[in-house]
């Protein structure tokens, strides 16, 4: 499978929600990045909701370090790991897996599910 898969496009409004979220509760300083951000690709799965970002649409893929790692819950119950990705500037990826690692995740995880993520990935 490709790491990613091109998809140049604006946030949709409940990614921004997800990010402004986020991003008050742990990285406050990216909170007025949101607007700012394009979506350059998408996880090389297609299915799940994986993004990464760029300044614009051109932009190269960067690896970032891990930012903020939380969890949540999908549409049924199932624990959905959470990881945004990013450098000193700003966030280059928003991350979502299965933390069992046997549900297939296509959904963002509501919001009021989420909490810092108290497992581990090996």
């Amino acid at each position: 499978m490709k790491y990613s898969i091109p998809d140049k496009r604006e946030l949709t409004r409940s990614e921004i929600e997800f990010l402004t979220h986020l991003f008050e509760k742990e990285k406050s300083e990216w909170t007025n990045l949101i607007g700012n951000l394009k979506v350059i690709a998408r996880c090389g799965c297609g299915k799940c909701p994986t993004i990464i970002f760029g300044k614009t649409f051109d932009s190269e893929i960067q690896k970032g370090n891990l930012i903020i790692d939380y969890s949540g819950k999908g549409k049924n119950g199932e624990l959905i790991g959470i990881s945004v990705f990013g450098t000193d500037q700003m966030p280059t990826e928003l991350e979502f897996y299965s933390i069992d690692g046997e549900s297939e995740i296509t959904v963002m995880p509501k919001i009021e599910t989420l909490e810092p993520s108290k497992y581990k990935v090996d």
